[in-house]
């Protein structure tokens, strides 16, 4: 399979709603950002945008079909999805960012 390979697709505990102190979200969109990038590199080395990786369980499968029409593969991983090139291109313009090489 020829894309970008995000190993593990989970929310920060700062992040998440289930383990934060007030269950809320520090941040939004942190997601759709990872996946933005990861399609952009995968474009950078060739692969036309696609991404996969694996996500913690079935309901994050289940909310990235939901949201960026991610297909649910499990080959690697049982919670492994797929988004091909349109997708990622749809996820590019909704999450854009400015890239840069600045350290905090």
């Amino acid at each position: 399979m020829q894309a970008v390979h995000i190993a593990w697709m989970v929310a920060a505990p700062d992040n998440n709603p289930v383990f934060s102190e007030d269950h809320s979200k520090k941040y939004s969109g942190v997601g759709g950002h990872l996946f933005a990038i990861a399609a952009q590199r995968s474009e950078e080395m060739g692969y036309e945008g696609a991404i996969t990786g694996n996500a913690a369980n079935k309901e994050l499968v289940e909310h990235y079909q939901e949201v960026f029409n991610a297909q649910h593969i499990g080959m690697l991983h049982p919670y492994q999805v797929f988004i091909d090139s349109p997708d990622t291109a749809k996820i590019r313009e909704v999450y854009n960012y400015e890239w840069t090489n600045e350290e905090l």
